[in-house]
């Protein structure tokens, strides 16, 4: 699944079949073509995926806070 965010403020939600990963297990590539500019990607926005790393779900890439980051936050 992956989230478009378009410079006009619209959003689309986009699912990618699970047989992408037929022809290779570790890595695919894919060719998005979008009709407006799109100013933000997220993959997986609903935590459906076992991830390990969801810092590198999104684009342009943001910092994510560590759990201990967010601990220190709230005390």
């Amino acid at each position: 699944v992956n989230e478009w965010t378009y410079k006009d403020g619209s959003k689309e939600i986009e699912r990618i079949p699970a047989e992408i990963w037929r022809l290779n297990e570790n890595e695919v590539t894919k060719v998005f073509v979008k009709e407006k500019e799109v100013t933000n990607v997220v993959f997986d926005p609903n935590d459906e995926l076992a991830d390990v790393e969801i810092r590198n779900n999104v684009f342009p890439k943001r910092t994510v806070d560590s759990r201990f980051d967010r601990f220190k936050k709230r005390n």
